[in-house]
């Protein structure tokens, strides 16, 4: 899946005070269902540490249950609060009226 001659790819968070670097994707990214990750709604890349470069110094883990993984996200205050719909259980998420935007 990976082309060779590809540049790594580089992401930020919303407010830009982080910034990942990392290799193209080698397979397809998984859309994992698990209670987190839905809620989330990840769709993970797999990498080893070293191929991952984490420029910034305002990150906030999660850790649960055996905490053998962690969850970072940006620790920049906005002063919107957001609710992720991913939250709800799936037969009432799958029942809620959505738009699309840019982000912008």
């Amino acid at each position: 899946m990976a082309n060779p001659h590809q540049a790594p790819a580089t992401i930020t968070c919303h407010c830009k005070a982080i910034r990942i670097t990392f290799p193209p994707l080698r397979e397809p990214a998984n859309e994992c269902l698990c209670s987190i990750c839905r809620r989330y709604g990840a769709f993970w890349a797999y990498y080893k540490p070293e191929e991952v470069q984490i420029e910034g110094d305002t990150m906030e883990a999660y850790v649960w249950g055996k905490k053998t993984l962690s969850y970072n996200r940006c620790g920049e205050k906005e002063p919107t609060v957001a609710v992720n719909c991913r939250m709800f259980e799936r037969e009432e998420f799958d029942r809620l009226e959505s738009e699309q935007s840019d982000g912008d």
